[in-house]
C-alpha cells in the first residue's frame, strides 16, 4: 500500500511539474508574441473641426463603435476589471485631462491604435477591436479623432494596462491573438461604403459594432468558449421578423415574443441610438445572409 501511495505522489508530482513547464512556456511565448510588431505605414486623413464632423464623430463613438462601451462616457476611461493572473486591462482616458492621453495623441497615433491596434508607446492593444475598426472608411475616422480632440477634459489618472502570468500564456495558446497580428494593416483606410439602407451599409455598421466578435463572422451564433459571452444565431432568431420588430427590439430591449435582452451581453442601450435608417440597414443585412 506504501508502494502505491508513493507512486501515486510521484506520478501526481510528475504531472504538475508537466503542466507547469507547459503554462511556463506558453508564457514565454506569449511574452515574444506581444513584442513582435507589425511593420506597416501609417496614412491618416485630414481631421476636420467643423459641427457636423464632430457631431458624426460622437454618433460613430457612442452609438456605432461603441467606444463608451469600455471608455465609459465622456471617454474618460476605467479599469475593466480582469483577474490580476490574466490582465490588468484598462480602457485609458482619451480626454486632454490629467492621466488622459488625448492631450498628446497625434491623428497618426490615434491611427496607430484605432485602426492598426498599436499604442502610442509602441505595445499591442489587447482588448482594442482593431481588426473591426480596421474597416472603418477614412472619412468616419477622421470624424471620430475630430469628436475625440473636441472632448472635454476630465481628470481621470489610470494604471497602466499589464498582461499577468495566465494572459501571457493564453496568447502563447493562440487563444487570444493580439487584433494587430490578425488584420491586414495594408488595407486599413481601403474601405469604400455608401450610407444607405443596403446590406453593405448594413454589413459595414455591423463591423463597426463589433457584432461578429459576440455573434459570429455571419451572425450566426457562437457556442460556449473563451472570450466574449456566446451569442445567438441572429440569421434563424430574426428569421420571421420585420424590420419594425428588429427597430422595436433595439429600442427597448425586448424582442417580439417578450423575451427582455440583457444589457451586460447586448449592449442595446447604446444601439438604441441608432438612426432608424441605420437600424434597417443592419436588418438588410441579415436577411441577405439568411438568403445565401
Amino acid at each position: 500500500m506504501r508502494q502505491i501511495l508513493k507512486w501515486i505522489a510521484i506520478s501526481l508530482g510528475s504531472i504538475a511539474a508537466a503542466g507547469l513547464g507547459i503554462l511556463l512556456g506558453l508564457f514565454m511565448l506569449g511574452r515574444v508574441k506581444a513584442g513582435e510588431l507589425p511593420d506597416f505605414a501609417v496614412q491618416p486623413p485630414l481631421i476636420p473641426s467643423d459641427v457636423a464632423s464632430i457631431a458624426r464623430g460622437r454618433h460613430l463613438a457612442e452609438a456605432v463603435a461603441l467606444c463608451t462601451e469600455c471608455h465609459q462616457n465622456g471617454l474618460r476611461g476605467r479599469n475593466l476589471g480582469f483577474p490580476s493572473l490574466v490582465a490588468r486591462l484598462v480602457a485609458p482616458n482619451l480626454t486632454s485631462g490629467e492621466g488622459g492621453v488625448g492631450g498628446t495623441y497625434t491623428a497618426a497615433d490615434w491611427d496607430r491604435a484605432i485602426r492598426h491596434g498599436i499604442a502610442r508607446d509602441g505595445r499591442k492593444l489587447v482588448v482594442m477591436p482593431s481588426e473591426y475598426y480596421a474597416e472603418m472608411t477614412d472619412s468616419d475616422f477622421a470624424s471620430l479623432v475630430a469628436f475625440l480632440n473636441a472632448l472635454t477634459p476630465v481628470d481621470n489618472e489610470l494604471p497602466a494596462s499589464r498582461i499577468g502570468v495566465l494572459g501571457s500564456a493564453l496568447i502563447g495558446s493562440g487563444r487570444f491573438p493580439f487584433p494587430a497580428d490578425i488584420l491586414n494593416h495594408d488595407e486599413v483606410g481601403q474601405t469604400v461604403v455608401t450610407r444607405g439602407v443596403t446590406p453593405e451599409y448594413g454589413s459595414y455598421l455591423v463591423t463597426l459594432g463589433n457584432c461578429r466578435g459576440c455573434h459570429g463572422p455571419e451572425l450566426r451564433g457562437t457556442a460556449n468558449r473563451i472570450g466574449p459571452p456566446p451569442a445567438p444565431n441572429l440569421v434563424d432568431s430574426t428569421r420571421n421578423w420585420s424590420a419594425d420588430d428588429f427597430r422595436k427590439t433595439i429600442r427597448s430591449g425586448r424582442t417580439p415574443a417578450g423575451r427582455a435582452l440583457d444589457p451586460q451581453k447586448m449592449p442595446w442601450p447604446r444601439l438604441a441610438n441608432l438612426t432608424d435608417a441605420e437600424l434597417d440597414a443592419v436588418f438588410e443585412y441579415v436577411r441577405s445572409i439568411a438568403t445565401r
